[in-house]
């Protein structure tokens, strides 16, 4: 009997090992061409969104495509602001009659667009948030060093009394935080 233990005892510490690593090496990012990410959201929930290229696939169903959802910086008579701007393409004729959009990246969702009539131009639907100062507890983020995902929760209705809830992911990279702060004067290049 002694002699098994012994014979498997390679063949556990692989597994010991792997157990350690693998999960190491998602973390790291060694992994992170993988195609479906799991993301933990607020409430205790967790969404897959697809990868694709340096970011995630547009959220998309039957009826709406995601076509935008990116921090924007402004320029206010000389401050500088950073600000999330969103929009929505429908993909067939449809008359949205409300559209919400949460950060739902930490608890508690924050609350970024409630549009109880929203209007439509050129076949699109464009909405911004308010303005937020890089001191800001809801963009700290970008002042972290290490690669970033927001996911946004977006609850869509329509006329005709369909809703729908999409989840977009929005990936920022050390680099792409530190162009950001750099077009408001945070960081010197």
């Amino acid at each position: 009997m002694r002699d098994d233990k012994l014979a498997n005892f390679p063949l556990a510490g692989l597994l010991a090992l792997s157990i350690l690593v693998v999960p190491l090496l998602l973390w790291s990012g060694c992994a992170s061409s993988s195609p479906r990410l799991l993301i933990p959201i607020a409430g205790g929930q967790a969404v897959t969104l697809d990868r694709q290229g340096a970011g995630f696939k547009p959220a998309e169903n039957e009826r709406v495509v995601i076509t935008d959802a990116g921090l924007q910086t402004v320029n206010l008579d000389g401050n500088y602001y950073v600000r999330w701007s969103f929009s929505i393409r429908p993909k067939q004729a449809v008359e949205l009659s409300a559209i919400r959009i949460e950060d739902v990246t930490d608890p508690p969702p924050l609350l970024l667009v409630n549009d109880v009539a929203p209007q439509q131009d050129g076949g699109k639907w464009t909405e911004s948030a308010g303005l937020m100062e890089l001191s800001s507890t809801s963009v700290r983020w970008l002042s972290e060093p290490n690669q970033t995902v927001r996911v946004f929760r977006f609850t869509i209705s329509e006329v005709d009394g369909r809703s729908y809830v999409l989840y977009q992911g929005v990936l920022y990279s050390p680099a792409s935080k530190d162009a950001i702060r750099a077009m408001v004067g945070e960081v010197k290049r």
